[in-house]
């Protein structure tokens, strides 16, 4: 995490983020509920009795955020002295078990993912009764934070970071694990402008789905994040598929080069009432500089049925490459379908007429027969 940042809490939701020192006075939105906030020059949490504290064999240096279940600290890892990321359960959240089981299923998930593109987890365990994850450090920014930092992205870098994240979960799927909460906030970018894919916290084997509690209604709580939730996984998370997904990343890459997210409401329940009602506006409407051909593969991957965005992330990685070889040619997938169902039609609809007459003929022959 860069040291030209200030930790910040979220008077809304909770969570702890670092902002960058460029954006101290200015109004950001929170990256995990997209509330305005205003950044403030925080020196840290001094009374953080935790720091120089010892967990699973780490000593923790820094505070780098917290969220409702728990906090995240840059630590250094005794035994081989290696700067690790550690991730501890809160007290309160240790105390539900359901919790725990995800807490424990993200490690043994983290743990069969090897992949440049995505934090690799070290160790797990229970130490003096903390639940812990030791991880990568990644020292850099989110990409919540940089899109914070400099309003938008310039479309090609856009694309070079959700190509990057693309492949993480080309390989994350070949796995058979579906992430459920792609988002800037769990996109890590290093000093050598490499993404990492972070947080397998609500992550599900396919097939393998644990808890009741699993499902989610506009009337329970919301498993992911609002603003990057396609339809399918608003109305019940166990539809989720790995094109879930694909429409996650496209509400990421939205995000990313006009600097606002694709559904915005004054609480959670608005905004998945939009995402589930409403079509988000293209990209290009909010940048008109943006290529025609990167507003279209957005608008293709925000697609509310499943069946209309690029089909897993190898089709993904294909379709952007192509965009960024040629970005002005439209490549709206909505209109291929468009005119593939009409050609459909067309065909079907030859055939009703070659039936129809075959039947006029042979009731014609059978009148003159009679």
């Amino acid at each position: 995490m860069s040291q030209n940042a200030y930790l910040q809490i979220c008077k809304s939701c909770n969570h702890e983020f670092r902002a960058h020192a460029k954006l101290v006075g200015k109004s950001v939105p929170c990256p995990y509920c997209q509330r305005q906030l205003t950044v403030l020059a925080v020196a840290g949490q001094p009374n953080d009795k935790l720091v120089n504290q010892e967990i699973g064999g780490c000593r923790l240096a820094k505070r780098l955020g917290a969220g409702a279940l728990g906090v995240v600290y840059e630590a250094k890892q005794l035994s081989i002295g290696r700067r690790v990321a550690i991730k501890m359960l809160s007290s309160k959240a240790a105390s539900d078990k359901e919790v725990v089981a995800r807490f424990q299923r993200e490690a043994n998930l983290c743990a069969k993912i090897k992949h440049p593109n995505v934090v690799g987890v070290y160790d797990c365990g229970l130490d003096r009764g903390v639940h812990f994850l030791t991880m990568d450090f990644i020292d850099g920014l989110t990409l919540a934070a940089l899109i914070e930092e400099q309003g938008k992205l310039e479309w090609k870098e856009a694309a070079g970071y959700i190509t990057q994240i693309a492949r993480a979960l080309e390989h994350v799927h070949g796995q058979g694990i579906i992430h459920r909460d792609i988002k800037p906030a769990n996109i890590l970018i290093d000093e050598q402008k490499v993404a990492k894919l972070a947080d397998l916290g609500l992550a599900k084997q396919v097939d393998n789905e644990e808890g009741s509690g699993a499902g989610l209604t506009m009337q329970g709580i919301a498993m992911g994040s609002p603003a990057y939730m396609p339809p399918e996984q608003i109305r019940n998370a166990k539809e989720a598929t790995h094109l879930a997904d694909v429409y996650a990343l496209g509400a990421t890459f939205y995000q990313t080069v006009t600097g606002v997210i694709p559904f915005d409401g004054k609480n959670g329940t608005e905004v998945m009432t939009k995402v589930l009602r409403e079509e988000a506006a293209p990209a290009i409407t909010r940048v008109p500089t943006l290529p025609q051909g990167v507003s279209d593969l957005i608008q293709s991957m925000l697609s509310k049925n499943p069946a209309d965005r690029p089909q897993g992330a190898a089709v993904l990685i294909q379709e952007l490459e192509a965009v960024v070889a040629d970005p002005v040619k439209p490549r709206s997938r909505k209109r291929v379908v468009k005119r593939v169902a009409v050609e459909r039609l067309g065909q079907r609809g030859t055939a009703v007429i070659i039936i129809a007459v075959i039947l006029v003929v042979a009731l014609i022959i059978v009148l003159i027969k009679t």
